[in-house]
């Protein structure tokens, strides 16, 4: 294109960079461009807005940089009883304490870098209760109680709890920390037994660790007091202790107006949630989970709820202004749940985009967008944005490369994280090469921003750092922006017209209603809102129930608060077989409690079924082995009793705080003793899709018992195996045959294994493609090995 002459003009057709303030802008020039307006004479001149991510779609984008769009998603359950005003369990401050303020923190160190960070309204209500109304749960209670004025009930709860941290991240990386999680020998003898082994400086010390290793590594660049303590590592006295908790509470101050500051700068994007995290879709019509599972009863007295979907929505945009100055215009709804009845409510609010999972694209087209192996083959529909219209509303959407996002939350974490943050670099470029929907091009990251960093080391920082570092520099032609910035300069031409109900999980809401449990949950609280609405008429206030200011009811907005509560999706989350917390015990009586409490504010008696919890009996992910083996090593299921009295994991049963889509490689896992031998089976999963003998291809057996040995196993052909880290022997003194299963047999004293000591492992198991999968997701595979007596009688770990 020839120059044309003359001074520049004003910037022409904007003032302002397509991808918000900071990022590089300049006037140039313009050209001849009777090409590009054909209504302009030829030599005229214009000068056009460029900067170095867009030409506001008039050419072609061959060549430009790929806009990247990052999603974290922040969220905690509700854990704050409203009857007796403290948090039920810790998360909140210490999920504060690392990943609220170090992932802003990590952002702000690189001005280039963008990105949109999700806060629920029940989270930085619950983060304002600590930093505002010194608010405090059983764990700080505890923290604060001088070590050598603890009861024994404080001490047994200490040593019960205060080691709930990452145990291979955030617990054995400390020498002192690592000697008391070994003195307290979980799963051999309760508190009260192990109490007699710890002195009141042993407390105090884990009083200290289990606290410290909660703060990001940022702040320890920060805060000298937390480089002495962790330098010291032993031997805290009280005075120590209290200058750790006055740096609990200065960064826990520091987490939200950092936010607004990085908003306000224009390097994030603050995005909201519906209020309590509800499932909207459920709320606003429970029959549209029948859509993707015809099959699904609904719960015994249910109604649809859309005015209490409504109001979660109405208080979640209000909230969020008033915190931080700005009306949000982005959405993620709870679980990236959505339907088409959710389109008016959000566009009645101001909302502009929401985001959900690349499978609801999928289901709301008709068309599927990956074939085998996972490979995207319909990047046009995925990587842009769409306008969804239902009910004469309409509202902009992305949707997320779930493979993408899974990388960050499961795979990269075995990775060094500068070559990690180099492949993902590499793959969004290749994502977005050519342009596969042109202007409107865009790779879609969305993921939990908290609880994937405790499995990386150092909690994901130097991937973090390499991966904006790369983004900010423009790398391979990836450019991060924030999503109203690029829907600003790149609205949508293409629409959908019906959108599929369901999540971001299995494109379905199976997690919070297809199971008894769930169903059972939410006929607790149909039950219950059924007292409260009769009750709210009883007292003369009209339905919908709204609060007013100086309510003359403050018993009413207080029990419908509750409800509102216990709407919530985290308490379906954990009931029924598809997740875990390891104490979901305490989650169902949380539950339990807040629609109870709807009862005490109104100075009732609570009906009896609340004393039932929602559970039923629950099968462990994976059981213990209860007899010695007799394993013929040959890669093959030989005989029925080959591995009879082996303990096995089920992968299917297992699925932790979070939660991955993708192919699994590994069905299960058998292991046990065998005369000397530890005896391991893994079986690859072969479900329609994958090769012959499954996807997987490389199985690592990394242990925590015997710390830090490793055995690596490559399929080939041919298969190796070899000792990594701590291993205290040749690998030749493990036997490793794989055909249609792997079979694993290593002698004892390559282990240092005596017996009546316990053995602890878990696997990482790899695919072709380099993605691993950790199993069990969470802890350990472990059990003790018997004494020589084993074969008299049948043994449980």
């Amino acid at each position: 294109m020839k120059e044309a002459k003359g001074s520049p003009s004003p910037c022409f057709p904007c003032s302002m960079p397509p991808y918000g303030p900071i990022l590089a802008h300049e006037c140039l020039p313009s050209v001849g461009i009777l090409g590009v307006f054909p209504a302009l004479a030829a030599g005229s001149a214009v000068s056009l807005c460029i900067d170095k991510y867009s030409i506001h779609g008039l050419w072609d984008r061959t060549g430009m940089p790929v806009p990247l769009a990052i999603v974290w998603h922040q969220h905690q359950p509700y854990y704050k009883d409203l009857s007796g005003g403290e948090m039920a369990m810790p998360w909140v401050r210490l999920h504060g304490l690392k990943d609220y303020y170090g992932m802003a923190r990590l952002v702000e160190h690189f001005p280039g870098m963008r990105c949109t960070i999700n806060l629920v309204p029940s989270l930085v209500s619950q983060l304002l209760d600590y930093v505002q109304h010194g608010a405090t749960d059983p764990f700080l209670r505890r923290t604060r109680i001088p070590a050598d004025s603890l009861s024994a009930d404080d001490v047994h709860f200490i040593l019960d709890h205060f080691y709930m941290a990452q145990w291979d991240r955030m617990v054995r990386v400390h020498p002192r920390y690592r000697e008391l999680l070994d003195r307290r020998r979980f799963g051999r003898r309760p508190a009260a037994s192990a109490a007699n082994d710890f002195s009141v400086q042993d407390l105090r010390d884990l009083q200290v660790w289990f606290n410290l290793v909660w703060f990001h590594p940022v702040c320890f660049e920060e805060y000298e007091t937390l480089r002495a303590l962790r330098q010291k590592g032993t031997q805290f006295n009280e005075h120590e202790k209290q200058e750790l908790l006055k740096v609990h509470d200065q960064v826990l101050a520091r987490i939200l107006p950092l936010h607004k500051e990085l908003q306000d700068r224009g390097q994030l994007e603050l995005t909201t949630t519906p209020f309590y995290h509800p499932i909207l879709p459920l709320l606003i019509d429970m029959r549209c989970a029948q859509v993707a599972m015809p099959r699904t009863p609904m719960p015994n007295g249910y109604k649809p709820l859309p005015e209490d979907a409504e109001y979660q929505l109405e208080r979640a945009v209000a909230y969020h202004e008033r915190i931080f100055g700005q009306r949000p215009e982005g959405l993620w709804p709870s679980e990236g749940s959505v339907c088409s009845d959710l389109i008016p409510l959000v566009a009645r609010l101001g909302i502009r985009w929401l985001a959900t999972d690349e499978e609801i694209l999928s289901a709301s087209l008709g068309t599927g967008l990956r074939g085998g192996f996972g490979k995207l083959e319909m990047p046009q529909h995925l990587y842009r944005p769409w306008k969804i219209e239902a009910h004469g509303a309409a509202v902009n959407a992305i949707f997320r490369d779930h493979q993408f996002s899974d990388l960050i939350g499961f795979q990269y974490q075995s990775w060094d994280g500068e070559a990690a943050a180099s492949d993902l670099v590499s793959r969004v470029e290749a994502a977005g090469h050519g342009a596969p929907a042109g202007q409107e091009t865009l790779v879609s990251i969305i993921l939990d921003g908290e609880n994937c960093w405790e499995h990386y080391p150092e909690q994901g920082t130097k991937f973090l750092r390499s991966l904006y570092g790369r983004l900010q520099d423009g790398a391979k032609g990836v450019t991060p922006v924030r999503v109203r910035d690029f829907l600003h300069a790149h609205p949508p031409s293409q629409r959908i017209e019906k959108l599929f109900p369901g999540s971001w999980i299995n494109h379905d809401f199976y997690i919070w209603i297809g199971h008894a449990d769930d169903r059972k949950a939410w006929e607790y609280l149909f039950r219950v809102r059924e007292d409260l609405v009769r009750e709210t008429e009883k007292r003369g206030r009209p339905m919908p129930f709204r609060p007013q200011e100086n309510d003359p009811h403050p018993e009413l907005v207080q029990a419908w608060e509750e409800l509102a509560i216990a709407e919530g999706s985290d308490w379906c989350w954990w009931y029924g077989d598809d997740h875990t917390s390891g104490n979901d015990d305490a989650f169902d009586q949380l539950f339990r409690r807040h629609l109870k409490n709807v009862y005490a504010f109104l100075k009732l008696q609570p009906p009896y079924f609340l004393d039932q919890p929602v559970p039923g009996r629950r099968a462990p992910h994976f059981t213990a082995p209860s007899a010695a083996l007799r394993v013929t090593l040959d890669g093959r299921v030989t005989h029925y009793f080959e591995w009879l009295g082996a303990g096995i994991y089920r992968a299917a049963q297992d699925v932790g705080t979070m939660h991955a889509s993708g192919t699994p490689l590994v069905s299960q896992v058998l292991f046990g003793h065998d005369n000397g031998y530890l005896c391991v089976r893994i079986d690859p999963d072969e479900r329609p899709g994958t090769p012959s003998g499954g996807a997987l291809r490389r199985a690592a057996l990394l242990f925590s018992e015997p710390h830090g040995a490793a055995l690596v196993i490559e399929k080939g052909p041919p298969v190796t195996a070899r000792g990594e880290g701590h291993w205290p022997s040749s690998a030749q003194a493990a036997q490793v045959v794989w055909d249609d299963v792997l079979e694993i047999r290593i002698p004892l004293p390559a282990l240092g294994i005596q017996p009546g000591q316990e053995v602890s492992f878990f696997i990482d198991a790899g695919a072709a493609s380099g993605d691993l999968q950790r199993l069990p997701r969470a802890g350990a595979l472990q059990f003790t090995i018997p004494g020589s007596n084993a074969d008299e009688h049948d043994w449980i770990a």
